[in-house]
């Protein structure tokens, strides 16, 4: 059990954030979904949490890497998220569980903000830096759970605040420097932070300024048709654990539409327009679900071929990054 415990990856925690909020999505449609999808991302966390206590050494030298040390805030965003499943039976431990993955990632931040961001080197900045920075704001997200709304509104401020400026500078490593094909699909990312900004928004604000929700909502679509329009080059990208950055920024894409429709129906809007819309959130929650599935059909295949010692790919190891910095520097 330990060997197989040691080949987990990293970024198995984005799988498990993706299919967790995956069944919160569609529990209206389907409570046994909703039960498998949390169980499946339960176990991905059980199994990252093992190898973190097993084989602290390789996690260790696994977070020298800009990228995996990013991703490994998918962990606590996916507790935070779990949490939420279990308030309803047991109150107290998932307020527990959520207060110590908040603060958990608050010193991921920290840690990878002095580790990283500190010795600044524009051709390490990738789109897991969103991961790391504003993925706090699934905190904002799920704190109306906890009755922790006034936390939840200051998360979302500060998040939103990084989202802003690390746009610009995401958006300056990608006009500059060349991206190495392992990396590639983590430019799905780029779906995600506002379609979550403006989910943890409408979760923490009591009167929301509409037309600050419906700006937010066109950005969140435009960043989405943004990354489809370059899913199929992606998609020919042979298997990388980077895949798993096609779950999470496609399901609260659908899901943030969902909330803000839902909100504007709730002003008085209907009509037509509305109609078209909610077909679109069921084409997208649909695109969503496939992605999610087709990950995780990936990475169980990528997995027990690392069990059986068969030759696999992982993304960027240490060396690479820095081989690859070198280049860019020559």
């Amino acid at each position: 059990m330990k060997s197989i415990i040691q080949k987990v990856p990293i970024p198995t925690a984005g799988v498990a954030l993706g299919l967790v909020a995956l069944g919160i999505l569609l529990q209206p449609l389907s409570e046994v979904f909703h039960i498998v999808a949390g169980s499946l991302s339960f176990v991905m966390v059980l199994l990252l949490v093992a190898k973190i206590v097993l084989f602290p050494r390789m996690i260790r030298e696994d977070l020298t890497n800009p990228i995996f040390a990013a991703v490994s805030a998918a962990l606590f965003m996916t507790c935070m998220q779990l949490a939420t499943y279990l308030a309803p039976v047991a109150f107290d431990a998932a307020f527990a569980i959520w207060v110590f993955s908040v603060l958990g990632h608050f010193a991921l931040m920290g840690w990878f903000t002095y580790t990283f961001t500190m010795n600044f080197r524009l051709e390490q900045v990738f789109p897991t830096h969103f991961i790391a920075y504003v993925g706090i704001i699934v905190a904002s997200l799920t704190s109306p759970v906890f009755g922790m709304e006034l936390v939840g509104t200051a998360i979302f401020w500060f998040g939103f605040i990084c989202y802003l400026a690390l746009l610009v500078i995401v958006g300056l490593r990608y006009a500059k420097h060349e991206v190495p094909e392992a990396a590639k699909p983590l430019f799905c990312i780029y779906a995600a932070p506002m379609s979550l900004s403006l989910a943890g928004y409408l979760a923490v604000t009591p009167e929301p300024n509409a037309y600050l929700v419906g700006a937010m909502a066109v950005l969140a679509q435009a960043f989405l048709a943004l990354v489809l329009s370059q899913l199929p080059k992606i998609l020919r990208i042979k298997f990388y654990p980077s895949y798993a950055a096609m779950t999470f920024p496609f399901v609260i894409a659908a899901s943030a539409l969902l909330k803000a429709v839902t909100y504007f129906e709730g002003l008085g809007f209907s009509g037509p327009a509305f109609a078209a819309i909610h077909v679109l959130i069921s084409i997208e929650t649909i695109f969503a679900s496939v992605m999610v599935l087709y990950v995780v059909g990936h990475y169980v295949r990528f997995f027990f071929r690392r069990v059986e010692g068969k030759p696999t790919e992982l993304v960027l190891t240490s060396a690479e990054v820095a081989r690859f910095a070198e280049e860019i520097g020559d």
